[in-house]
């Protein structure tokens, strides 16, 4: 994907510097109203033009990164000064050698007229060429950290999304072992609704994104499988509501939420309950789960997150910075928590 880019960005330049010395060419022309003038210039003012020309790209292509980006100011200021002469004396040689033997009838102007004629174009030269490059280096720079930043990011996603698979697979094999254990009816029923759960996690997941209605799908597979294992004492509540098949969204990013909801606010002795609701208004995703607070035994719940819990919210600042709001609070023996993503 990067060459065509290259490719065209050399093409943008190589036209502009093609541009730029016709202008420099042809412009001047425009202006000279006696044909002695066009004359004069015809002969004389191309070897000026190029003379900028051979000092432009002397200091473009060979001085600035051989030297000055390297930081060799010494040497960059000997060459610069003895590029300046050289060429300088070639041009004041050509002058000389054109007044003196093809056209000694023009008004001859001495030496150091010519010396002058070529100071000023060099110091438009350099400081054209000088100014150029430090900026197409500047840009160069800004656009390799910004693809060095890029790659980072897309690493460390990679990397958080790879932990939440295992994570969430294992959370599910100890339920259907839950489920074996208890001679269950349902364990058949669970290892098909695993299939579809690890069907999406190899394959559709491995897309940067996918649709808002699939990922609901995901998180309704998932509370089937749990409701398979918990007791009725538990009230589950699962609520959809808006154009859910109109979005996309990233993949595995909202289960950690149910998966905590879960694994914290379940009691086997106790009346408990979770609260699950998806809203999809105006373009933003309302995303809520409330659970009831369960202590259990060598748990602290308000220090122990998870590591799910702790990937999904590095995965939202890097995904949806600035236009994602997080809220998790506890109050009242509830634990909530209320996700809104503008798509």
């Amino acid at each position: 994907m990067n060459k065509p880019i290259i490719s065209q960005t050399r093409f943008f330049s190589v036209l502009i510097h093609l541009l730029i010395w016709a202008a420099f060419i042809f412009i001047p022309l425009l202006f000279m109203e006696t044909p002695e003038g066009r004359q004069r210039f015809l002969i004389f003012g191309w070897s000026i033009i190029v003379f900028m020309g051979g000092y432009f790209y002397l200091n473009y292509l060979f001085l600035i990164p051989r030297f000055l980006l390297k930081k060799k100011l010494i040497h960059y200021v000997i060459f610069l000064f003895a590029g300046l002469l050289i060429m300088s004396g070639l041009n004041i040689l050509y002058s000389y050698i054109i007044h003196q033997y093809f056209i000694p009838n023009i008004h001859h102007h001495g030496l150091m007229h010519y010396s002058l004629t070529t100071i000023y174009p060099a110091i438009l030269a350099f400081g054209l060429s000088t100014s150029i490059r430090i900026t197409d280096e500047w840009f160069k720079n800004e656009r390799q950290k910004k693809e060095m930043e890029n790659e980072k990011l897309t690493s460390e996603l990679a990397f958080l999304k790879s932990q939440v698979n295992p994570h969430f697979l294992f959370n599910i094999l100890n339920n259907i072992c839950s489920l074996a254990r208890k001679k269950s009816d349902d364990t058949e029923n669970a290892i098909i609704k695993l299939s579809q759960l690890m069907r999406y996690m190899m394959f559709e997941s491995k897309d940067e994104k996918v649709s808002l209605e699939k990922e609901v799908e995901y998180l309704q597979n998932y509370i089937e499988l749990q409701r398979m294992r918990i007791s009725g004492k538990v009230e589950i509540n699962f609520r959809v509501e808006g154009p859910v098949g109109q979005f996309m969204i990233e993949p595995m990013i909202l289960i950690p939420f149910v998966e905590n909801a879960f694994k914290h606010g379940i009691s086997y002795i106790g009346d408990s309950g979770i609260d699950i609701v998806i809203k999809v208004m105006n373009k933003e995703l309302n995303f809520t789960v409330e659970n009831s607070i369960v202590n259990k035994a060598g748990e602290n719940f308000h220090s122990e997150t998870g590591v799910g819990l702790k990937n999904v919210m590095r995965r939202l600042e890097l995904l949806y910075p600035g236009s994602h709001e997080l809220s998790i609070d506890d109050h009242d023996l509830k634990y909530r928590v209320f996700l809104k993503i503008k798509f």
